[in-house]
């Protein structure tokens, strides 16, 4: 595995960073909690979940349903489910790839509980049919008056919509056509689309306020150390964390900051925007895999203060035995600390999952356990906590109180998951 050194855009420093004591948390004060749920969720609900926000997460729910219904139709699915069929049966119907029934099952379900289908529980799997005056809907309008509503909202919000279209239009190519194209997208190797990505995890203000919840919450928890930070894609995290240490005056905080992600394109190209940003921060830029030991790949046991992430460590296929990992490579008293999406309800299908579920890995790498794990992808926040008393940690928690914000964002989605190895 190779370790990106500051020096030069090709040299590659194979040195193991941490291994040394250098910087132990066992010499920084303690971590200061106490009051960290309702500052955070106060934080949350006067700064972040603002009326725009609010209201820009119901339209893109709409949207999203107005664009299933799209595809169902365009797929003739009204004719196909006038008898009651599975959503495996669908996909071979439809000649799609192997595992594309986890993504037909996830957008009925989703039409299910919005009356556009009904779904009838079986032994084997969930059975749907249409409803009798569902052909009388015409979603083409309602995504006009949807489109224009969020563009009055500013133009950033439009990057919502546009990812969630973006996987209508590519419905059939991707699950049957071209398997590989959305893993080629997420992971930066098809340049067609490698804006539409930026703006999705970046632009999008419902995407970007992950990154600003995770580096808020780890300014007030992170007393300073060996950052890792794992997943950091196009690097949504890492610009908004150095920044608000920045602007806090607290960037000495950080003794070394490690950028890693599995892809090269996305570490090379956020690389180049810290190095200019911070020319005297010390960073190492490296490939890690989630999936893999961490020692093997240049993370030494007891090396890291910090194990930061923006909406990427639900991407481990076995989240306990990442979070194990993860735990093995902080110092006593170190803490992992991720913004996460997390689903309020088990099976729900979050918008931006007509996208990403076409994506194979995203749609069947998880290591499902009715325990910790009953769906792919995104956890929730009692299956986090499970994930991470399972691994080891301690005082583990879900910020904000999601149940004190039912009144004004019922449902909000953005939450950071942070807990402490043991001392």
């Amino acid at each position: 595995m190779n370790v990106l050194d500051d020096r030069s855009d090709d040299r590659v420093d194979r040195s193991t960073y941490g291994s040394s004591g250098a910087g132990s948390v066992d010499a920084l004060p303690p971590i200061r909690e106490k009051d960290a749920p309702d500052a955070f969720t106060a934080w949350c609900r006067g700064a972040l979940f603002t009326p725009e926000v609010v209201r820009a997460e119901g339209i893109v729910q709409r949207y999203c349903d107005a664009q299933l219904i799209r595809v169902f139709r365009s797929l003739d699915l009204d004719e196909c489910l006038r008898a009651p069929r599975s959503a495996r049966e669908i996909a071979s119907l439809l000649r799609l790839e192997q595992t594309a029934d986890v993504a037909v099952d996830a957008a009925l379900r989703r039409l299910a509980k919005r009356g556009h289908c009904a779904v009838e529980e079986r032994s084997d799997a969930g059975y749907f049919r249409v409803v009798a005056d569902a052909s009388t809907c015409n979603p083409e309008d309602e995504i006009s008056e949807l489109s224009a509503e969020m563009v009055a909202l500013g133009e950033d919000y439009v990057s919502a919509l546009d990812f969630v279209k973006f996987g209508a239009d590519h419905f059939l190519e991707a699950l049957r056509d071209d398997p590989d194209l959305l893993d080629r997208v997420l992971s930066g190797k098809e340049p067609r689309f490698a804006d539409l990505w930026h703006r999705a995890t970046n632009v999008d203000p419902l995407q970007d306020l992950h990154g600003r919840m995770g580096a808020h919450a780890a300014c007030d928890l992170f007393d300073g150390g060996v950052a890792l930070e794992v997943g950091g894609g196009t690097g949504n995290g890492t610009r908004h964390l150095l920044g608000d240490l920045a602007r806090a005056g607290r960037l000495e905080r950080i003794e070394r900051y490690v950028f890693t992600d599995v892809s090269i394109p996305f570490v090379l190209g956020t690389r180049r925007e810290i190095s200019k940003l911070y020319p005297s921060l010390a960073c190492a830029w490296q490939f890690l895999d989630v999936n893999k030991p961490f020692a093997s790949q240049k993370v030494a046991p007891a090396s890291v203060d910090l194990i930061y992430g923006v909406n990427a460590a639900h991407v481990a296929c076995d989240v306990v035995a990442f979070l194990t990992e993860c735990r093995e490579a902080l110092r006593p008293r170190g803490r992992i600390l991720f913004a996460e999406r997390v689903r309020r309800h088990v099976g729900e299908m979050a918008p931006r999952e007509l996208t990403l579920n076409l994506s194979r890995y995203h749609r069947t790498a998880a290591q499902r356990d009715p325990e910790v794990r009953p769906d792919h992808a995104y956890l929730a926040p009692l299956h986090w906590i499970r994930s991470l008393e399972r691994a080891g940690f301690e005082r583990a928690q879900i910020l904000p109180d999601l149940d004190s914000l039912e009144s004004t964002f019922p449902n909000c989605y953005a939450t950071v998951v942070t807990a402490v190895r043991g001392s």
